[in-house]
């Protein structure tokens, strides 16, 4: 997700303040060197990238193994954070103790030892620390940028090349399909000096959210343009009282537009959509006519985003108590009805949405969603960033067996993603026998899993439901029952699945109820469909989702659902629905829809750092009084003035220096 000018220089400021490696005092010149990138040494068999074609890379993988164990113990020191223990994790883990260290010695005689271990708050202050004093570790994981260019450019990191090309098929498919900027980014005359976090950067992808049942209740439609969003929210204003005497909540809690204080950061129940939707991106840059780039903060975009805000103000639709929100208010305020409006990212209905729905509090909640509206007869598109990199696995220069992070981060991803993986590994990969995802110090996430997800359980979803699952009768009361372990063992001796879910507080387990699975079982196309979920998605979206989605297949309106139906309107719309939410996201990564992309993506320069944090506080300041009333929008023009003057030119120009120089190797 895009950071705010001043939150990258404060995240260098805190770097620098802790190693006499990273400092940074003001610049005598703003120039940016040019990196070339080079290429990198070619593989010794060919990969084939293609996913039908994986099965052909046996000569590819002879030359490359991913999980191949050393014949003498391999040791390495690595860093680790040291989270809070989520509920179904082994109490008592630690990243000392945790198990995959023991799968990671018995599978691939990897002895991982940890000479720095920090909450989070501290561990990049730790890590400094451990580096400057020449104690860094062999291979760790940061999210700083700083921390990854600084060790680059010292001759402190190992060439990765190796262990790039040891990574597993899918893995090292997405780089090669999906992201091969990525790599590039990581790059420096033809050597690779970090593993980038795969990450999907249209997930940061903003939408409008609105009531659907507000828009029942008023008799108008879905916004397709800022100002038919400006109507809605007159509408919702207009009949208060009759959302109010329908949805049980007072007629003063009517919120038709909310947002969250903080004017220059993006996220969920940010001004981030409603600065999208009229073509501007606080933070970012964009190329004018002649090809320059400028801070979309002194747009005229952004200026007509901070006049529509300051008319939904003083019409009393953005919420008059904006000022003080956070994003944790506004989502409370969502959650216990009171918001018609919001502008977020395809998580939010299993978010607060999906409780406003639930709750027993709100009668007849319902949501909808439209892309973001245009203005001015203009395409609204979101603002993502051109690359995405949230995460550096890195090893040191130091390290005897660099390309043992590629084995570590394979072994996790067998261990995280596969299905089977307790019949490999036995049962050290439960989080009750110590297994803690959180604690592996050096992974990649799959920035593709969640597009194979949603495509994957929509298309199982409809082959049940056509295939005949879709009896409403089995679901009306949801696909849960709970069985004690005796009644479990008991069933499974007599050869029956059982699809364990959570445990319960009765000391024995919900599971899937029996007579769904037998049903599923019994029939081949459905057993045969239903298997080829991953488990995860059988025991979270099918017994959450499914209920809900035999119910909105057949035409029945939420308000009408039980309790139990409604319990899968989150994950259903989020992660199922081929309208939904996610669905934005592969269309998006897919290109079938089109986004704007800020055209700075690389880590925070000098300028920013010596001039950011003052410019984004007068940014935040100054549009936060335009919209609220205490200061006339012709103060536009004086913000420009002040931008520019006391950074933002110098800012702006070192910016363009930067992109002439990455963009010289194309």
């Amino acid at each position: 997700m895009k950071k705010s000018i001043s939150a990258i220089s404060c995240a260098l400021a805190l770097a620098a303040s802790f190693t006499a490696f990273a400092a940074c005092a003001p610049a005598d010149d703003y120039n940016y060197e040019a990196i070339d990138p080079g290429t990198l040494a070619a593989p010794r068999a060919e990969f084939k990238t293609a996913e039908e074609d994986a099965a052909k890379n046996a000569a590819y993988r002879a030359e490359y193994p991913t999980l191949d164990r050393y014949e003498n113990t391999v040791t390495v020191k690595v860093a680790a954070i040291q989270y809070e223990l989520e509920p179904n994790v082994k109490r008592g883990t630690t990243p000392q103790n945790q198990s995959f260290n023991k799968i990671a010695l018995d599978k691939l005689n990897i002895k991982i030892e940890y000479s720095v271990v920090s909450a989070s708050t501290m561990y990049d202050q730790k890590l400094n620390l451990a580096i400057a004093a020449n104690q860094m570790p062999d291979m760790f994981y940061t999210t700083s940028a700083e921390m990854y260019t600084t060790l680059r450019d010292t001759g402190m990191l190992a060439d990765l090349t190796e262990g790039y090309y040891r990574l597993n098929d899918n893995l090292l498919y997405n780089y090669e399909t999906y992201m091969p900027e990525l790599i590039r980014a990581c790059m420096q005359e033809g050597k690779l000096y970090a593993l980038p976090q795969q990450s999907n950067k249209y997930a940061s992808a903003q939408r409008l959210y609105i009531r659907k049942d507000w828009l029942d209740i008023c008799g108008v439609e879905a916004p397709t343009t800022v100002e038919e969003m400006i109507e809605v929210g007159q509408a919702f204003l207009d009949h208060k009282d009759e959302i109010a005497a329908q949805t049980g909540i007072s007629a003063n809690n009517v919120i038709p537009f909310s947002m969250h204080k903080d004017i220059t950061y993006a996220g969920s129940y940010s001004a981030e959509g409603m600065f999208n939707s009229h073509g501007a991106s606080l933070g970012a840059f964009f190329k004018d006519e002649n090809g320059e780039l400028v801070s979309s903060n002194t747009s005229k975009e952004a200026e007509a985003a901070v006049k529509t805000m300051r008319t939904m103000y003083e019409k009393g639709i953005l919420d008059r108590e904006f000022l003080s929100n956070t994003a944790a208010s506004v989502q409370s305020y969502v959650s216990a009805g009171f918001v018609g409006m919001v502008f977020g990212e395809w998580w939010l209905p299993k978010d607060a949405l999906g409780t406003a729905v639930e709750s027993s509090a709100v009668k007849g909640a319902d949501w909808t969603w439209v892309d973001l509206p245009s203005y001015n007869g203009s395409e609204s598109l979101p603002i993502v960033d051109t690359m995405l990199i949230s995460g550096y696995n890195m090893v040191s220069s130091k390290c005897q067996h660099p390309e043992a992070v590629a084995k570590l981060i394979n072994l996790f991803y067998d261990i995280y993603y596969n299905d089977n993986a307790q019949d490999i590994y036995g049962k050290d990969v439960l989080p009750s026998n110590g297994f803690y995802y959180q604690f592996v110090p050096v992974k990649l996430w799959d920035g593709m899993a969640s597009d194979m997800e949603y495509k994957r359980v929509n298309r199982v979803f409809n082959e049940l439901y056509e295939g005949g699952l879709n009896d409403r009768s089995l679901f009306t009361n949801g696909l849960y029952e709970d069985l004690t372990e005796a009644q479990i063992a008991a069933e499974e001796a007599a050869g029956n699945k059982i699809y364990t879910i959570s445990a319960n507080n009765s000391g024995g387990y919900s599971v899937l109820k029996r007579d769904v699975v037998a049903k599923i079982e019994a029939d081949a196309d459905l057993k045969a469909s239903f298997d080829s979920l991953r488990s995860r998605e059988k025991t979270l979206h099918f017994a959450d989702g499914y209920p809900y989605f035999v119910a909105y297949k057949q035409g029945i309106a939420a308000k009408d659902m039980t309790n139990e139906e409604l319990k899968g309107w989150g994950i259903y719309h989020e992660m199922i629905d081929e309208n939904g939410s996610y669905a934005y996201v592969v269309e998006l990564s897919e290109g079938t829809k089109k986004a704007k992309y800020d055209e700075f993506y690389g880590t925070a320069l000098s300028a920013m750092t010596d001039f950011g944090e003052y410019i984004t506080s007068q940014t935040s300041v100054r549009f936060t009084k335009m919209i609220s009333g205490e200061s006339p929008l012709s103060d536009f023009a004086e913000f420009v003035k002040v931008y520019n003057n006391n950074g933002g030119d110098t800012i702006v120009g070192q910016v363009n220096a930067w992109y002439n120089a990455v963009h010289a190797f194309d």
